[in-house]
């Protein structure tokens, strides 16, 4: 896989061992910062696989990415990809609900959510659920985007956070999300 745009367009990024995990594809991710400017945002990735959604974002001057992924090979493999941005990068190897709730805890919250559950496994209600249920890991003007498989419907509005705008590409669908 390549970074699509930003400082470091073009630079390899590894993918995971695990044939399972599924990528969002090049264009879907170069359409995603197309319309989202990350210059100086905090991020989190939920779900983050190989990391290349924040390797994207690192490339495009994030100030910082927390991951969240819950298997330790594929964490593992996000750190030796994002070594090559800097040191900007929190990696939590934890269930994505843990990881919300720990770190509410630490005050954290971020201009910009990118979640990317497995298809098919009902995690990706767990996910909009969770979001929903608390809403102060998002900042007030912030943004959360549920990639999605067009098979799977979310709700437009939770008690904290409804539908803006998505977007589909093929079977996937980008779901931008405010609070």
């Amino acid at each position: 896989m390549k970074i699509t745009g930003g400082r470091y367009s073009k630079m390899n990024i590894s993918a995971v061992s695990d044939k399972r995990t599924r990528y969002t594809p090049a264009i879907v991710r170069e359409a995603l910062f197309n319309m989202i400017d990350v210059t100086g945002m905090k991020m989190l990735e939920l779900f983050a696989g190989s990391g290349v959604i924040s390797a994207e974002a690192l490339s495009r001057s994030v100030e910082n990415t927390t991951l969240v992924e819950i298997s330790r090979p594929s964490c593992i493999t996000i750190r030796k990809n994002l070594e090559k941005f800097g040191d900007n990068f929190t990696i939590l190897n934890l269930d994505f609900r843990i990881a919300i709730r720990r770190l509410i805890s630490k005050g954290s919250d971020f201009d910009f959510i990118f979640a990317d559950p497995p298809f098919g496994t009902g995690l990706l209600f767990e996910t909009f659920k969770e979001i929903d249920g608390h809403p102060e890991i998002l900042r007030s003007d912030g943004i959360i985007v549920i990639e999605s498989f067009e098979k799977e419907i979310l709700p437009d509005e939770g008690k904290n956070i409804h539908l803006k705008s998505k977007k589909n590409y093929g079977d996937v669908i980008l779901n931008f999300f405010v609070r």
